[in-house]
């Protein structure tokens, strides 16, 4: 038993202190221009927008022309940028990520002036940055041709799923031109184990956790203990995945129940039974009605069944 407990804490230990990681791939596809940046190769996992922004400050060749003929990257020249940008960037030594570079990295130039394997890294990255538990599929669909070599990307408004037109600001950042392309995001989210019926209680053991495509839904996609003690609002074959709309919190004082009434501080309180004459939820004031003298009073439902006088 004390085996399984300090193995627990151990995992939860070395997930609270996680560090991102940059990796390159031994194999990369780059866009025709001079200038190399250390975000135009990187994948990055469990990072932030500020790690991924930070990478694109590091330049790896002010003029990668050269490698059209040599074709490759020996890790020393990467690792050797990548300590420099350490030194003289504090945001990069707080963010403290590790690095995972092959020993040497094949680049190919693509066939048209901007890569779209390297604008799918790119974006990945982003959408990563928000969401790391999500899966993410991306497809760019076309890509402009810019009429200088100096221009970059703008995710600001990048959409988290569906189609979506990212903005390239071409030269002196004037023109602008559109890369379009689709997100396709999958998340884990509740699906059901059994049956369960409209107005049923919803427990923990009615339900696991599955990837599911949520690019297309309409409904806010839920944690498991979000669920758990909320009533479905309708019946939910098994194998249903159970959006936000599928629940129905139970209120926690109902009309015509006998509650608990609560009057006085910390320092004295009394309690009385007393019947509520309105349904609510936690946080909601609601009347009730004291059944000796009929007298109807205000009071905040506090907890389930239990009501704080005003």
């Amino acid at each position: 038993m004390m085996k399984k407990i300090f193995l627990l804490a151990f995992l939860v230990s070395l997930q609270a202190f996680a560090r991102p990681e940059i990796s390159i791939p031994s194999s990369v596809e780059i866009s025709q221009r001079e200038l190399l940046r250390l975000g135009d190769i990187a994948t990055v996992t469990g990072g932030t927008e500020e790690l991924v922004n930070a990478l694109d400050a590091v330049v790896l060749r002010e003029d990668c022309r050269e490698l059209l003929l040599s074709q490759h990257l020996n890790s020393s020249e990467i690792l050797v940028k990548m300590r420099a940008a350490l030194n003289s960037q504090e945001n990069l030594r707080r963010l403290n990520p590790q690095f995972k570079v092959p020993s040497q990295v094949q680049v190919t130039f693509a066939a048209t002036p901007v890569s779209r394997q390297e604008v799918e890294r790119k974006v990945h990255n982003i959408l990563k940055a928000r969401c790391n538990e999500c899966e993410y599929q991306i497809s760019i669909q076309s890509t402009p041709r810019p009429a200088s070599k100096l221009w970059d990307l703008d995710f600001t408004q990048l959409s988290a799923k569906g189609g979506f037109l990212l903005p390239l600001r071409d030269g002196d950042q004037r023109q602008i031109k559109w890369i379009s392309g689709t997100i396709r995001v999958s998340k884990l989210t509740p699906v059901t184990t059994r049956l369960i019926l409209q107005g049923e209680r919803v427990q923990a053991d009615d339900l696991r956790m599955s990837m599911t495509d949520v690019t297309f839904a309409k409904d806010g996609s839920l944690r498991m203990e979000d669920i758990q003690g909320q009533m479905a609002a309708r019946s939910l074959p098994v194998g249903s995945t159970v959006w936000a709309s599928d629940l129905k919190r139970e209120p926690a004082a109902k009309k015509g129940q006998i509650v608990k009434a609560l009057l006085g501080d910390d320092s004295f309180e009394i309690s009385v039974n007393m019947m509520a004459e309105d349904s609510g939820f936690v946080g909601d004031l609601i009347k009730v009605k004291n059944l000796e003298t009929q007298k109807v009073l205000s009071g905040l439902v506090t907890e389930k069944g239990v009501v704080k006088l005003q």
